[in-house]
């Protein structure tokens, strides 16, 4: 009997659409740390429980609950597209792939916009607490330089790789998030500063039952203290098991940061309704909280974490910044140059050195403009949370249609992608029109005009150019040096 003819190997491709990149270096901390980075707990709980209070007041807590809720349902939806493909473009690329190219880049574009306002946002955070930790008045100009610093030194560490930053950024994050769950847990044994006979406290604010449009806008608000979970999902060229450890990030972050942030937010509100109700309406309510009962090295100690934490959060955001705009490049939906690879260091050097001045010179001018520091934080982070929810909803529908692409869906995904999608759009309408929000409604004029250009880019490669839109969402493929 005659030996049966051998079944011919499908051909693979000389080079990876993402040839350059250090392929298959990270471990699953240094994927983790990327999305715990960018989601930033230690920042989150400095600055984002008192805003959600000044809101929802009784509901705080459980708006972060139904925040946490939403976004690990957001997460679960973007685990399916992670566990079948891995690409630079993370959640921009599995939209491309499940939704089609123009929904597509109108996601990327939208993280864009996103990434980069919560860089802009962590780079002024960074330098506020910074200038606090070392004495400095925090003037605008002073916090402008220190911005500049800031950018600066995490342009130096990326540019050295994403191993190094990643590193940085856990070990950043560690020790901040550690000295604030102490800090709080000493307020908490001491009782917390108590108002003063004519003093009101803050349990006027804390206690009081809100309005549905305040509970939307606490609701929304919390949200805002997940942003970013998902940027893991960016390394899945560079992990060494991408489909393994990007959808483990991807879902635990959100799922972990989840309790941190919920055990955090209750201990603060319990602090907070004896205190002054000056302390919570002050812009930096912890770091009230801290002086007023702690002092000593007490009150060092929270800036020193604070400003850590931001840096951290400000390398993460910048390093998914930049391969999301390397995966547009090197598809040719925005300028090929920021595809660009730097030969040793494998890192998108291009679009590094397009993002990082943007990064530093938006705050820069609107502090030596005379904007106080906390509106810059406080307004970069209003339109990240545009970008994200716009990003969240499109991906959650993604997912689905993608799993049914591949004749893989089932009813859970179906239902759960469904249900995160129309939330995320419900609270981006919301966010957008919500009345008590004071600028609300300009930020997201601002947001809008900031998703114009991308927009215009998709209907401009609609018209002149098809087939670089339809390369939208090139992830990683096998190539003949990768198979024995």
């Amino acid at each position: 009997m005659g030996h049966p003819h051998p079944v011919p190997a499908p051909a693979l491709a000389t080079t990876s659409p993402v040839e350059g990149l250090r392929r298959r270096r990270l471990g699953f901390l240094e994927v983790l740390a990327q999305s715990v980075a960018v989601l930033a707990p230690t920042a989150a709980l400095v600055t984002v429980p008192a805003l959600v209070a000044t809101a929802g007041g009784s509901l705080t807590v459980p708006a972060f609950a139904a925040a946490g809720s939403l976004m690990v349902l957001v997460a679960w939806s973007v685990r399916h597209a992670a566990r079948r493909m891995a690409a630079v473009g993370g959640v921009y690329s599995y939209c491309a792939r499940g939704l089609g190219p123009v929904a597509g880049v109108v996601c990327g574009w939208s993280l864009v916009v996103a990434y980069a306002a919560l860089a802009v946002s962590s780079c002024v955070g960074a330098a506020l607490y910074a200038s606090a930790l070392v004495g400095w008045a925090q003037h605008p100009c002073v916090v402008a330089v220190g911005v500049v610093v800031v950018a600066c030194g995490v342009g130096l560490v990326a540019a050295r790789g994403v191993q190094l930053s990643a590193r940085l950024v856990l070990a950043l994050e560690a020790v901040s998030l550690t000295l604030v769950l102490v800090l709080l847990g000493v307020l908490v044994v001491r009782g917390g500063p108590q108002a003063g006979a004519t003093e009101p406290a803050g349990a006027v604010v804390v206690d009081a039952l809100p309005t549905p449009g305040g509970a939307a806008l606490a609701l929304v608000l919390a949200v805002t203290a997940f942003m970013g979970f998902e940027s893991s999902s960016v390394l899945g060229v560079e992990s060494r098991r991408p489909l393994l450890f990007v959808p483990r990030a991807v879902l635990w972050t959100p799922a972990v940061g989840g309790v941190v942030l919920l055990v955090g937010a209750a201990a603060q509100m319990a602090l907070l309704r004896e205190a002054p109700v000056a302390v919570l309406l002050s812009g930096a309510p912890l770091d009230g909280l801290v002086r007023a009962e702690a002092g000593g090295p007490l009150p060092s100690l929270l800036d020193a974490a604070a400003a850590a934490a931001f840096v951290a959060c400000t390398s993460g955001a910048v390093t998914a910044l930049v391969r999301v705009l390397f995966s547009m490049g090197r598809e040719g939906v925005l300028p090929a140059a920021l595809g660009d690879v730097h030969p040793v260091t494998g890192t998108p050097v291009r679009a590094l050195l397009t993002a990082l001045p943007l990064v530093a010179l938006v705050p820069v001018v609107a502090l030596l403009a005379g904007a106080a520091p906390r509106a810059v934080l406080s307004g970069a982070v209003t339109v990240a949370a545009f970008g994200s929810l716009l990003a969240y909803a499109l991906v959650s529908a993604a997912a689905p249609a993608l799993l049914r692409r591949i004749g893989e869906l089932t009813p859970a995904p179906l239902v759960v992608g469904v249900l995160a999608s129309t939330s995320c759009a419900a609270l981006l309408l919301v966010a957008a029109v919500a009345g008590p929000w004071t600028g609300g409604q300009s930020l997201a004029l601002v947001f809008a005009a900031l998703v114009v250009p991308g927009v215009a880019r998709v209907v401009w490669l609609r018209r002149r150019h098809p087939e670089r839109l339809a390369r939208a969402g090139v992830y990683d493929e096998p190539t003949r040096r990768s198979v024995l």
